[in-house]
């Protein structure tokens, strides 16, 4: 498990489904993700079961559950995928469930923590997003935790009837281990 100020990460278990379901579907959530159509409870425990037994190297990506550390309350996913060896490189994603704990600083934390893990645990050397250009809160986030805006897919997705523009946002490994260099980390001071 790695732990941050406000959450820790731990791997996905089988026995999250009941969690991730509870508002997974929800418009509000999905509108910002790949995809706007619901999940099935038989296809969410599909990608489940397939990603309680993935391997960065061999896989390409790592998903982390994200738990309130206080709680031990379920409150998202946290992922690294489309991993390359050669490049050292690899898209970030994170999905805080509940709309309620949106805005409370579960995200910032988590990126910063699966931030640590890919460049102190994997040797990574940049990590990218993309996120939509209405997706103000998603940009402060993830700004707070170090990316920085790298340019614009124009009109690349469409969302709720309309076209909207990608940000693109990188962070290079330098850059991070400026605040967590090594022997560091997010949740000790």
């Amino acid at each position: 498990m790695y732990y941050g100020e406000m959450v820790c990460l731990r791997a996905l278990e089988v026995e999250d489904l009941d969690d991730i379901m509870r508002h997974w579907n929800n418009l509000e959530i999905r509108q910002y993700l790949n995809s706007q159509t619901p999940m099935s409870r038989q296809a969410e425990r599909q990608w489940l079961e397939k990603s309680t037994t993935l391997d960065p190297w061999r896989d390409g990506k790592m998903i982390l559950a994200i738990e309130n550390k206080k709680t031990g309350k379920f409150l998202g996913t946290v992922s690294i995928f489309d991993i390359s060896k050669q490049h050292k490189r690899a898209e970030f994603g994170i999905a805080i469930h509940n709309p309620e704990n949106l805005g409370k600083g579960y995200g910032t934390d988590a990126t910063r923590v699966m931030l640590w893990v890919a460049f102190h645990i994997l040797g990574l050397n940049s990590i990218f997003l993309h996120t939509l250009g209405s997706n103000e809160r998603a940009q402060k986030a993830y700004e707070k935790a170090g990316f920085k805006r790298a340019g614009v897919y124009r009109k690349g997705a469409f969302v709720k009837g309309v076209f909207q523009d990608f940000i693109i946002m990188d962070i290079l490994k330098e850059e991070f281990l400026m605040e967590y260099p090594p022997g560091t980390e997010v949740g000790r001071s």
